[in-house]
């Protein structure tokens, strides 16, 4: 499996179009009926029958508080600081990135510090709210990509002036950590639509902190169908088995209150079958704390800059990152 690149995140996060449902949560109230004699037993399809309802609240509380809080959309103030994380493993072959994200104000400042366990291959982001430009700060790794330090290019987080058609499709799943809690979703929401989506698990627990925490499942075949969130190769897809495609793959969910993430975790081990080698993933995003203007850097200046405008010129500089 290859590194995952900076170049792949940001195309998975400019072509994202999500449309949510608003809605608000569902309430659930049940009620005792009069003693009967003998041993009861529970109506098994009506439990499943409200898990999967207050599931499907659960999600559609998630949307709604996407949609509520979003920076680009939304007059709405963000303060957060979270780590998101994407790994997975084939047989010897394994991909991983991590990340520390800061998202400020509104329109927001972002800044993104790659954390990767290959020393030297990062790039960290900044994005300062209302401007039309992004900055990354190339790791050694990437020295040979651009006489400078930073590199500037057109930023993909919109901008006040942009045209309001294309700044009315931004949400926050266009940032890092923001995109693999939405990446699940989708996988979430695809395994369901599938042929094995009547055999998932759904469930809804509310913790005694008020967490209200979803347990679920998708399958591999849904994965490497919404394969944004891990972008796994031809020559790896091709080798997995229908049996491995058909396993589910544990997916967690605690949102507050409100709906909104506190964390999202897809973590689970697919085995190999007819040769095929065993497939592992771990991916996530974790709400740690709050942003504040102290964890963002200083924008660099002109003659730390490398200014690229053409988006061929852009592209060049992606293709030559993933051969480095």
């Amino acid at each position: 499996m290859m590194r995952s690149t900076s170049r792949e995140r940001r195309s998975s996060r400019s072509a994202r179009v999500r449309v949510v449902s608003a809605a608000g949560l569902l309430l659930l109230l049940t009620a005792c009926a009069g003693t009967t004699q003998g041993q009861a037993f529970p109506d098994w399809e009506d439990l499943e029958e409200r898990d999967a309802a207050r599931f499907e609240a659960q999600l559609e509380a998630l949307g709604t508080a996407i949609n509520e809080s979003s920076p680009f959309t939304t007059t709405a103030e963000m303060s957060v600081t979270g780590v998101s994380y994407v790994h997975a493993a084939y047989g010897e072959r394994d991909s991983g990135s991590q990340a520390v994200v800061h998202v400020l104000g509104n329109p927001a400042s972002i800044f993104i510090q790659q954390t990767d366990a290959d020393a030297g291959y990062t790039i960290d982001t900044l994005h300062v709210g209302g401007q039309t430009w992004d900055y990354l700060l190339l790791g050694d790794g990437y020295a040979s990509l651009a006489p400078t330090p930073w590199v500037q290019m057109p930023t993909i987080y919109g901008h006040p002036d942009e045209d309001p058609l294309t700044a009315s499709l931004r949400t926050v799943c266009f940032i890092e950590g923001f995109q693999q809690m939405c990446e699940i979703h989708d996988t979430v929401v695809t395994t369901a639509e599938s042929p094995r989506g009547q055999d998932m698990r759904a469930s809804v627990t509310v913790e005694p902190d008020g967490v209200v925490r979803s347990e679920t499942e998708v399958t591999l075949a849904a994965v490497i169908e919404n394969n944004g969130l891990l972008h796994i190769p031809p020559e790896i897809s091709s080798e997995l088995t229908q049996a491995m495609l058909d396993s589910f793959i544990p997916v967690t969910l605690w949102q507050d209150a409100d709906g909104m993430i506190i964390k999202v975790e897809m973590n689970g081990s697919v085995p190999g079958t007819d040769g095929a080698d065993d497939f592992v993933v771990q991916a996530g995003f974790e709400i740690t704390g709050t942003a504040s203007p102290e964890d963002f850097p200083t924008p660099p200046i002109a003659w730390d800059t490398t200014v690229i405008t053409d988006e061929q010129a852009i592209d060049d500089f992606y293709t030559k990152m993933g051969n480095l």
